[in-house]
């Protein structure tokens, strides 16, 4: 038996969308450039592919890497979403915009009701978030708000992330190590492993498997953040210590189970 899910990356070109992909999955599965032109060109596809040996369940895990939209009309972009939505209804929409690098408010609008009304998860990232300065990034995640509170009120406020139901979060990361030798500055990845867990805890029944299988290989994200895991799900402390020791790198896939388990039960 096989599961298939998807996930697209939305955004303006050298705003680190590939490089966002690569940090979630925690190892390279999309293809960067340092330069300051734009990488992806052109749709790309990276492939997941996981092995559920003991229930006999392959699942692969689609993410669309969607070219740097410049001109960010209209047709741009309902045309490359239009094209991902009939191959598949991805599971979540992580749109990117850097300081001093955002598209237009109207269209990003357009893209995050299409989601909202198709019960597709949005994340609003500013990546990159200390290139341009604090002013920027604060105006980023101020239009990123005053977009989100449009479709549901605020719920909390948490680990740098807030949230918005069940519907939408928005936060800023940095996805690699970011210097300044001119000022002496260096600042460390930064924000990766809390938007992982704000999107596995937003969202919903089946569609938390295939986030799962995307971060399965991401053993910064398994390791750092095991207490907020444990705590969320309400797992026996010990009991589950003793769970992350015995199953090791298989963590991600002999959770799946347990994490369903524990959902059903409160539904």
């Amino acid at each position: 038996m096989s599961r298939d899910f998807s996930i697209v990356i939305c955004g303006a070109a050298r705003v680190g969308k590939s490089t966002l992909v690569n940090a979630i999955c925690g190892r390279e599965v999309a293809r960067t450039s340092g330069s300051l032109c734009s990488q992806t060109d052109r749709m790309e596809k990276y492939i997941i592919n996981k092995t559920d040996n003991e229930n006999s369940i392959e699942y692969t895990i689609t993410i669309y890497d969607t070219p740097g939209i410049e001109s960010w009309s209209k047709d741009h972009i309902q045309n490359y979403f239009s094209k991902i939505m009939n191959e598949s209804k991805p599971l979540c929409m992580i749109y990117c915009a850097s300081p001093g690098s955002f598209a237009r408010l109207d269209q990003l609008q357009w893209l995050v009701d299409t989601c909202i009304r198709s019960n597709i998860f949005c994340a609003l990232v500013c990546t990159n978030k200390y290139s341009g300065g604090s002013q920027r990034r604060q105006q980023v995640l101020k239009d990123f708000h005053s977009l989100l509170i449009g479709y549901h009120g605020m719920t909390r406020d948490e680990s740098n992330i807030k949230y918005y139901g069940n519907v939408a979060l928005c936060t800023a990361v940095n996805s690699i190590v970011y210097e300044d030798t001119e000022l002496n500055i260096r600042k460390e990845v930064e924000g990766i492993n809390e938007l992982i867990f704000g999107i596995l805890i937003s969202l919903k029944d089946e569609n938390i498997v295939g986030w799962c299988c995307t971060i399965a290989d991401n053993q910064s994200f398994w390791i750092t953040m095991q207490a907020k895991i444990i705590e969320y799900y309400e797992l026996a402390k010990p009991v589950a210590i003793k769970f992350w020791d015995k199953h090791g790198d298989e963590i991600a896939r002999s959770l799946i189970p347990l994490i369903l388990a524990l959902i059903k039960r409160k539904l």
